[in-house]
């Protein structure tokens, strides 16, 4: 195969890996709770619409989370808390702070391909 054809197969890949995802909703790092990062992730339901990050104290939440309910007063009663920071998205997996997201994961897929690639040549 020659070198364009190895660049169109290429492109192929990476078209296929920004676009491939496991379903059509939204997906969030899911844990409650915790001190460190959470690495366990989660499809929402129809009416969930954003991804929650929540940090109160020495505990972070990250949920799945209905956008309208976003606010500061709305956070505070749901989870008892009277000072928290927090944060809602509407991308996969965009809660994650600091956790490996979507561009990581992609990047990481290309330069496994781009390895194995190279073995091949």
């Amino acid at each position: 195969m020659g070198s364009k054809g190895r660049l169109v197969v290429l492109g192929l890949l990476l078209v296929l890996a920004v676009l491939c995802h496991s379903g059509s909703s939204l997906q969030c790092y899911s844990c409650l709770s915790v001190p460190s990062k959470c690495n366990m992730a989660s499809n929402c339901s129809i009416n969930l619409d954003a991804c929650l990050w929540v940090k109160a104290g020495p505990r972070n939440y990250y949920q799945c989370w209905k956008f309208s309910d976003c606010n500061f007063k709305f956070l505070s009663q749901a989870l008892g808390e009277k000072e928290l920071s927090y944060e809602c998205c509407q991308r996969n997996l965009c809660n994650g702070h600091g956790g490996l997201t979507l561009p990581g994961k992609t990047f990481l897929l290309v330069a496994s391909l781009l390895a194995t690639w190279n073995v091949y040549l």
